[in-house]
C-alpha cells in the first residue's frame, strides 16, 4: 500500500505520531505507531481522539511551546504605509551593540505621539519586549524586525554577545514638527 505522510492522534494525555498506511481514507486510517516520546504537559489534557495533519500538529506545538515558556503567540504590530523616516539612532554607519546599548531602550520607555519605530537587527538576536497592553515578548533578528507603536511602553534586552542594531523613526506626513529629546542617545 502507498504511505502518506505522518499524521498525529491527540487521545486524553497522549500525543502520539502514527503512520497513515490508507492514503485514499484522508485521515488517520489503520495506523501503526511511530517512535516518538510524549508532548510536553500543554497536551497532557482529556480531549476526544482528534486526527490531524503533521502542519496543523506543527502550528499547535509552536502555540504550546510560546505559551509553555509563558509567551504569547501575538502578532508583531504593522507600520502604516504612508509612514516617512525622519531619523535613525545610531546615524547611519554606526550600531548598537550588546555592550552599547543606551541605558534607556534597556529599561520600560515610550516613543512621542505619532512617532513610529523600526527596531531593525544587522547580526545576532534582541529581546523585544512591548508592554502594554500586556506584556509580549519578541526575538528579533535579522529576518525579524521590531515594529515600535507611538506612545506604546516598550524595552529591549541583548540575547547574544555578537549584537548590532539600529533603531529607525518614521511619521505620517503632515503631522506637525518632531520634538524628541532622546536621552543619551
Amino acid at each position: 500500500l502507498p504511505i502518506s505522510p505522518p499524521c498525529f492522534l491527540l487521545t486524553g494525555s497522549n500525543f502520539t505520531p502514527h503512520q497513515n498506511v490508507d492514503s485514499s481514507a484522508g485521515s488517520c486510517a489503520a495506523t501503526r505507531p511511530l517512535p516518538m516520546a510524549r508532548a510536553q504537559s500543554a497536551w497532557r489534557q482529556s480531549v476526544p481522539l482528534l486526527a490531524l495533519t503533521a502542519a496543523a500538529v506543527a502550528g499547535m506545538w509552536w502555540i504550546a511551546r510560546r505559551a509553555a515558556s509563558g509567551l504569547t503567540a501575538a502578532i508583531m504590530p504593522r507600520l502604516p504605509a504612508a509612514v516617512q523616516k525622519y531619523s535613525q539612532v545610531p546615524k547611519p554607519g554606526s550600531y548598537f551593540t550588546a555592550t552599547t546599548i543606551p541605558k534607556g531602550l534597556l529599561k520600560q520607555h515610550n516613543t512621542k505621539v505619532g512617532t513610529w519605530g523600526i527596531i531593525r537587527v544587522q547580526q545576532g538576536r534582541l529581546r523585544y519586549q512591548i508592554n502594554e497592553p500586556q506584556p509580549t515578548v519578541f526575538e528579533l533578528s535579522v529576518d525579524e524586525p521590531g515594529v515600535i507603536e507611538p506612545q506604546v511602553l516598550h524595552e529591549v534586552a541583548p540575547l547574544t554577545d555578537d549584537l548590532k542594531f539600529v533603531v529607525e523613526f518614521y511619521r505620517l506626513p503632515n503631522t506637525g514638527p518632531v520634538d524628541e529629546k532622546r536621552e543619551g542617545l
